[in-house]
């Protein structure tokens, strides 16, 4: 059971060549003319007043990446890197079974990864695991592991609670959502929460089941949102005492397969990204009662003139609020923007979505996506290309330009910073 097919790469344009001459964790590679500005302080215009992120982690598939990979040296597991006057230094790697989306601690001393397999230790489930962040060098320091419930299968998204005290996996395999509690020494306990979910869609290959597939607390914690792909559905639930209390339901387009959620700063507008018919959906949210509303519109992420296999990925919010990206990965398509990032002008009055770029160059296969902090750049994961692009944003109009290779790292999924 995957989240999508396994497929062959595609024959690339020219403008990708340059990724295959890098090293396997390369130093940064522009792609801009000499003396172009290129470190995240460049657009200090867009900027806040958010710390310079010192540490970046990336998670990834070491085995059965869903889509396929680059075909080059296997991942190993968590890869660390040090941020210094932009650069990025390798300097960990955590050998871990498919760590693919990480989450950093509120405390900013614990980071959180999923394992997404299918059997631990002889039984049907995958994992969570918890490291301890050492402050000096960003190093990791493996904490514990836990079994997620029996039948939980390919956790596939996690969350950690705005007060650091839960932290939520959705099991896409296991048609479910887990609540663990977080010690106060970092440390995972079991299972205290479960949220099983039944239903169907219309795609009859994925969507025969329920699948989760992201989860995301709004800023009172005490609500958490939660696509799922199966049943062209977001639910959103109550947290307390370690449980889940189902609040209400939203259903998307039917076949659309919501995947992943991004919600408004001014917690107004919730949006949802939709792999298999490459749309972003936008709702209302009413942060008070943690309840979903109807759905208010549905824009495509590729242009009026694609042709081929849609498969919409990664969604992402500027810190602003005034715009918002998402990613569209090659499938069955000879496209130029099948492997793309899609940019959205959000209005601050009623959350509507205008269209504002497509951006295809040095992408390849974008599984994800990661605001640099303060907004100035958006980093994209090129599944496919072993790579991580960073991309400048423009303050006054939010497209995006100045692409540079920060470093290589094998089927990259996650990028968090530290």
């Amino acid at each position: 059971m995957t989240h999508s097919p396994n497929l062959s790469g595609q024959n690339r344009r020219a403008m990708m060549q340059w990724i295959g001459g890098a090293s396997a964790l390369g130093a940064l590679t522009p792609l801009v003319p000499a003396g172009a500005q290129t470190p995240e302080a460049a657009s200090s215009a867009v900027a806040s007043t958010a710390p310079a992120p010192r540490f970046a982690y990336v998670g990834t598939y070491t085995s059965d990446a869903p889509g396929g990979t680059a075909g080059g040296p296997a991942s190993k597991g968590i890869y660390v890197l040090a941020i210094r006057d932009g650069s990025w230094t390798p300097v960990q790697t955590i050998a871990s079974a498919n760590p693919s989306f990480l989450a950093v601690h509120p405390s900013r001393r614990f980071l959180y990864a999923i394992n997404e397999i299918d059997s631990y230790q002889g039984l049907p489930t995958g994992t969570a695991e918890a490291y301890a962040i050492d402050g000096n060098d960003g190093r990791l320091t493996l904490l514990n592991r836990q079994p997620l419930s029996l039948s939980g299968v390919i956790p596939a998204h996690l969350a950690v609670s705005p007060d650091g005290r839960a932290l939520a996996v959705a099991l896409y395999g296991g048609g479910a959502y887990n609540v663990l509690p977080i010690e106060a020494d970092g440390r995972l306990g079991k299972v205290s929460g479960i949220e099983k979910e039944t239903g169907a869609g219309p795609d009859a290959e994925r969507q025969e089941s329920p699948h989760p597939h992201m989860v995301v607390f709004d800023t009172s914690g005490q609500h958490l949102l939660a696509t799922d792909l199966g049943t062209d559905r977001i639910n959103a639930f109550t947290l307390a005492d370690g449980k889940l209390a189902l609040i209400g339901r939203t259903s998307v387009a039917p076949g659309s397969g919501p995947r992943h959620l991004a919600l408004h700063p001014s917690q107004r507008f919730l949006y949802a990204v939709n792999e298999l018919d490459a749309t972003v959906a936008s709702f209302g949210y009413d942060a008070a009662s943690g309840k979903v509303g109807e759905q208010r519109q549905r824009v495509s992420t590729v242009p009026e003139s694609y042709v081929g296999q849609k498969n919409a990925a990664a969604l992402v919010m500027h810190p602003s609020g005034q715009f918002l990206y998402a990613t569209n990965r090659r499938l069955k398509s000879d496209h130029p923007m099948a492997d793309s990032i899609a940019a959205f002008r959000i209005d601050a009055s009623n959350g509507a979505l205008t269209p504002l770029q497509h951006w295809s160059e040095g992408l390849r296969f974008p599984r994800a996506l990661a605001m640099a902090p303060g907004g100035s750049h958006l980093y994209a994961l090129s599944q496919k290309g072993d790579t991580i692009l960073r991309l400048r944003i423009d303050p006054a109009n939010g497209k995006l330009d100045q692409p540079v290779q920060v470093v290589q790292v094998p089927t990259p999924v996650c990028l968090v910073f530290a």
